[in-house]
């Protein structure tokens, strides 16, 4: 009896403690505006693309496809459209979507999160092509060039990388070289250039999480003088008693 007063003793102390943090998560969770928005349209379009007939299914991922077929002739609007197509594991996409996404919005907003989604996405798109038709990988382009490429992952990736320059996490350089290994690992294992992809987007989203914060710090570190006020170098001495 004696511990069983004890286990709900602590188990009570234990709810009163976890208060604060689930006010807090639930507050955050509320506030999100992009994350729940933007899943559920990747989610239904995905879904509604899938009751297609296969032919019909297959030329409509083609068309908002950012291969080297359609880059090549000029279609641009597949940067965008190619993120609202999941072309994998639905389930898994909205859960690492839904998690990485609604962190970097209760951390950033919804409108810097926007922003670094889409830059990632497109960066890593076009460094991707260029590295294909150009660099080491060029002659492999004959057999891809219509591969299919949509998905939520690069933006995904980038923001994560972004993140882990940014967000302070214990460790995160530690986690960031894992992730980079493990990206890498897979890309050598079987490369394919979606593979490539993801180590070049947790490339780009570092670079950018590195250079926001460069500025960051910069802005912090040297303060703009209000218009009229006197510059330090201006001030006189101060006595010395």
């Amino acid at each position: 009896m004696r511990h069983s007063t004890e286990w709900r003793e602590r188990a009570a102390c234990a709810a009163q403690a976890m208060r604060p943090v689930i006010r807090t998560v639930r507050a955050q969770l509320l506030g999100l505006r992009l994350t729940p928005l933007y899943a559920a349209l990747v989610a239904l379009l995905t879904t509604v693309v899938r009751t297609f007939p296969p032919h019909l299914r297959d030329e409509l991922v083609l068309h908002n496809s950012t291969d080297i077929a359609n880059l090549s002739s000029g279609q641009l609007y597949p940067l965008l459209t190619s993120a609202l197509l999941i072309d994998g594991d639905i389930a898994l996409g909205m859960v690492l979507l839904l998690m990485i996404l609604g962190t970097a919005e209760a951390y950033w907003g919804w409108r810097r999160t926007a922003v670094t989604y889409l830059a990632g996405h497109v960066t890593t798109t076009l460094i991707v092509f260029a590295l294909l038709l150009l660099g080491p990988f060029h002659h492999a382009v004959e057999k891809i060039v219509s591969t299919p490429d949509v998905g939520v992952s690069y933006g995904m990736v980038a923001v994560l990388g972004t993140l882990l320059a940014t967000y302070p996490l214990p460790r995160r350089v530690t986690i960031a070289a894992a992730l980079g290994a493990m990206f890498a690992a897979v890309f050598l294992a079987a490369p394919t250039f979606t593979d490539l992809g993801h180590l070049v987007a947790l490339a780009t989203g570092l670079t950018m999480g590195r250079t926001a914060g460069g500025s960051a710090r910069r802005r912090t570190a040297r303060p703009r003088t209000p218009p009229g006020s006197p510059r330090p170098e201006d001030s006189p001495p101060s006595p010395t008693g």
